[in-house]
């Protein structure tokens, strides 16, 4: 399987990845034009409410999917029973603790906001009262958090995933459970402790690294070891390294055509999932399926390209997770406060799309910033909040 510079090829993949997502997500809550347009849908927010909703919903909303996948991979790669403990336990640090830190951070300062009137219609929230019934809402909920959905699922995940290996481990059964998922999907036979869709889409990454690993991970193999067809036989050939020091620089021409292939296909089905999905009562199970196909497709372009050097404010994914809601919500109404003499403009649509397009980017800035603060001040709670990432790889 993959090793040596193979293995930093697939850690590094994941982070690009992760960071993708991640952007995607801060799009999903970027969405602006209420804020801007003083009430109006027509012309110009006609065409803005599309292109916002375009970009927060096609492509925003593959991003919790994307994770689940890349986070059920990641904890069944290598999988035995005697490994259950540690990864439990490794859990609990990097996504536990956080879920419940973050959300008693989200509570008190909302808290603390509703209690300012200069800030009250930025938070958009009442005078919050203090109380231990409102402390166990605030994390048995994620009530002031709503962005923790996802951990608060992927817990519950990670909990049942005993469940999940015993299933998937025999392939016959493994094949019954997911189809059963997929019924289950589009049937609406929802669960809330872990929700239908996010099972589904947890057991088919599981499916793939117990049984289809070298399916996804052949290309990084190929292009760490520098495989040559010679007679029918394979022969080792070194890869060089790159200034940054990275090994396997050069990925076969075999291998980008595969990966490009592969990637065009899953745009193809990605596509005609979205077409279903966006169609007039269409069947919950398209948007499922759309949600998987596209990080599957972009996992497999990504197999097939020389991605550049992970950078450290590409590492912050889970204190960007969390962080990011804030920066949007201010720099949206902030923004929407200081023009509400444009409301409604052709102008004050502009500064919408703009400030839209820029709040991943100015959501990472914020969140990176803090991050090296903590890192260098405060190791300590760096390491709660993050979840114990670093952001040196």
């Amino acid at each position: 399987m993959v090793t040596g510079g193979g293995e930093k090829r697939f850690h590094d993949q994941i982070s690009w990845l992760m960071f993708l997502f991640s952007i995607f997500v801060i799009w999903v809550h970027s969405y602006n034009v209420d804020l801007f347009s003083g009430g109006a849908r027509d012309g110009i927010w006609s065409l803005a409410d599309r292109i916002e909703n375009f970009v927060s919903v096609g492509l925003g909303q593959i991003a919790v999917p994307g994770f689940f996948l890349l986070s059920s991979y990641l904890f069944f790669r290598n999988f035995s029973w005697d490994k259950l403990v540690g990864k439990w336990k490794s859990r609990v640090f990097s996504v536990l603790i956080p879920y419940v830190v973050w959300n008693l951070i989200y509570y008190l300062g909302y808290m603390a906001a509703s209690r300012f009137l200069a800030i009250r219609s930025v938070v958009g929230r009442d005078i919050i009262p203090f109380s231990v019934q409102e402390i166990w809402r605030a994390v048995s909920q994620y009530a002031y958090a709503p962005i923790f959905w996802y951990l608060y699922q992927l817990i519950f995940l990670i909990i049942v995933s005993p469940m999940i290996y015993a299933l998937v481990k025999n392939r016959a059964v493994g094949l019954f459970w997911i189809v059963g998922l997929v019924f289950a999907v589009h049937l609406h036979l929802d669960m809330r402790h872990p929700n239908t869709d996010a099972l589904l889409y947890y057991s088919v990454a599981a499916y793939f690294a117990v049984h289809r690993r070298g399916l996804v991970e052949r290309s990084m193999e190929e292009e760490a070891a520098g495989w040559k067809e010679d007679h029918g036989t394979k022969e080792k050939k070194a890869a060089p390294e790159d200034k940054d020091g990275n090994t396997a620089s050069v990925i076969p021409d075999h291998v980008r055509r595969r990966c490009f292939a592969e990637g065009l296909a899953g745009v193809m089905i990605s596509v005609f999932c979205y077409r279903r999905m966006m169609a007039p009562e269409a069947a919950v199970l398209w948007t499922c399926f759309y949600r998987m196909a596209v990080p599957m497709t972009c996992w497999a372009f990504a197999c097939g390209v020389r991605l550049p050097k992970i950078r450290p404010w590409m590492r912050q994914s889970m204190f960007l997770y969390a962080i990011h809601f804030i920066v949007v919500r201010f720099v949206n109404k902030g923004t929407a406060v200081v023009t509400r003499s444009l409301a409604g403009t052709t102008t004050a649509a502009g500064i919408s799309l703009v400030v839209y397009f820029l709040l991943p980017a100015i959501a990472v800035i914020a969140s990176y910033i803090l991050a090296k603060f903590l890192v260098r001040f405060l190791p300590g709670v760096w390491r709660v909040l993050s979840g114990g990432r670093k952001l040196e790889g």
